[in-house]
């Protein structure tokens, strides 16, 4: 058994798609249900969705994202099943459309997380990675940094990423993705930042970059008036992007304002992230402290 649980695992499904899309009805509709925690109101628009256009690749996905979502607060049992259905859905994106990157991604995680009894297997994680590589040299960085890290291989991860940032300096992901190693692998905060700022100069607007700086500052204690600004930018633009939640931009201001002293304004924020997402236990757990 994987040292992360299951219920975790199924909930990492819960993804934003690396690439923009255009717009469906019933994905938007799916979207807001998404970012708002129904999980369960998201799969029947989307099993309703499927049906009505079974070849549509981009409906599967969403399908298995918010399967992903109904997971979270489900019992054992429940998640278990709710595992093989969004494995199931992101396989049939991936079999409508082999160069669907971000469905080879979701799967790529779901086969190193998942244990063996659970349909987990490292073999097919790797040959995901391989067809990511194949079709997009810097997502296959990441692809295969993900692979390193579940055999608990830092060197190998960070040589990836690094590779990444090399390859494509003027790029905003790779720099994401190497801050987002540095901050929770190696907990070198203060190289995590150079990475975010290095993607905000390229794209000023770069909101996952907005969100880590703000995650980076409740995380480090340091930085804390430039955390909270990034944070604020964030929730004001309202954009969930990379699976970044609005509640947990919350859960992060509320942590930056807890360092700062401001127990009312860190309550507020609490408060807000659980109003948004009712299973936060973090969130619970920080309401405690501060109340």
């Amino acid at each position: 058994m994987r040292s992360i649980t299951i219920v975790a695992m199924v909930a990492l499904l819960a993804v934003q798609p690396l690439a923009a899309e255009s717009p469906d009805p019933a994905i938007d509709q799916a979207k807001v249900l998404i970012q708002a925690g129904q999980g369960s109101k998201a799969v029947e628009v989307m099993e309703k969705a499927v049906a009505a256009k079974p070849n549509d690749a981009r409906r599967f996905f969403w399908l298995g994202t918010a399967y992903g979502t109904a997971a979270r607060g489900a019992g054992m049992l429940k998640t278990i099943s709710i595992a093989g259905k969004a494995r199931d859905a992101f396989d049939k994106a991936v079999a409508l459309d082999p160069g669907f990157i971000d469905a080879r991604f979701a799967l790529l995680e779901f086969h190193l997380m998942a244990p063996g009894v659970m349909g987990g297997d490292a073999a097919k994680a790797r040959e995901h990675a391989a067809e990511i590589k194949k079709r997009d040299a810097i997502a296959g960085h990441r692809a295969f940094a993900l692979l390193a890290v579940a055999k608990k291989d830092l060197k190998t991860a960070r040589a990836e990423y690094a590779a990444a940032v090399r390859e494509s300096p003027d790029s905003t992901k790779p720099r994401y993705w190497y801050g987002v190693f540095l901050m929770m692998h190696d907990k070198n905060y203060a190289a995590s930042g150079e990475q975010f700022d290095a993607a905000l100069r390229i794209d000023p607007n770069y909101m996952p970059a907005h969100f880590q700086i703000g995650h980076l500052a409740a995380l480090s204690g340091a930085n804390l008036a430039r955390g909270e600004a990034a944070l604020r930018k964030y929730i004001t633009t309202n954009v969930e992007t990379e699976s970044l939640s609005i509640y947990r931009a919350h859960y992060w201001l509320g942590l930056v304002y807890e360092k700062q002293g401001k127990k009312a304004e860190a309550r507020a924020q609490f408060r807000e992230s659980l109003r948004l997402q009712s299973d936060n236990k973090d969130a619970k757990e920080a309401l405690k402290r501060v109340s």
